[in-house]
């Protein structure tokens, strides 16, 4: 009796385990996953995302090509991966910014604002199954201050360039 006990306990915990929200590392870099069957989760769906700070949630099939994959948020499509090609990758897995900056491969981003988030990822497996992909998800960076400091300088002088051309018509 006892042992049946513990191995319905030990199930119950596999079963919750297995159910849990994984976590996606903010500026961690890419991160692999797939899908099983077409339109069904992910296995490491769904994300658990909280975020003090605006950030971009980035996915590309790298595998297969043909796949187009569906990301929910909070339960919601929020948008589905198109065919592509980002100007840049990361630098951090060839594989991964080789199909990011390819229009060959399905890729999207979305950009989310401070909050909390489950994000589930879904596919069509058309370019066959299991389908594999790779997310991300990067912080917002701002223009920093040197690189803004010559924007305002140059509307400056352009203010002060029509100024001149103004009184000299006059």
């Amino acid at each position: 009796m006892k042992f049946e006990k513990l191995l319905a306990a030990s199930a119950v915990s596999v079963a919750l385990l297995s159910s849990s929200a994984s976590a996606l590392t903010l500026d961690g870099g890419w991160e692999s996953d797939t899908i099983s069957d077409a339109g069904t989760p992910s296995s490491g769906s769904p994300y658990a995302v909280s975020l003090t700070d605006s950030a971009y949630f980035r996915i590309t099939d790298a595998f297969i090509t043909g796949d187009v994959f569906d990301i929910f948020i909070d339960g919601v499509l929020a948008f589905s991966t198109t065919f592509t090609a980002f100007g840049s990758g990361f630098g951090d897995n060839p594989t991964a910014d080789s199909a990011w900056t390819s229009a060959s491969y399905s890729s999207g981003e979305y950009l989310l604002a401070a909050g909390d988030y489950s994000i589930t990822v879904q596919g069509d497996g058309a370019g066959g199954l299991p389908a594999g992909f790779y997310t991300r998800l990067d912080s917002v960076s701002a223009v920093p201050l040197p690189a803004a400091a010559p924007l305002l300088l140059a509307a400056l002088g352009g203010l002060g360039f029509a100024r001149r051309r103004k009184n000299k018509a006059a």
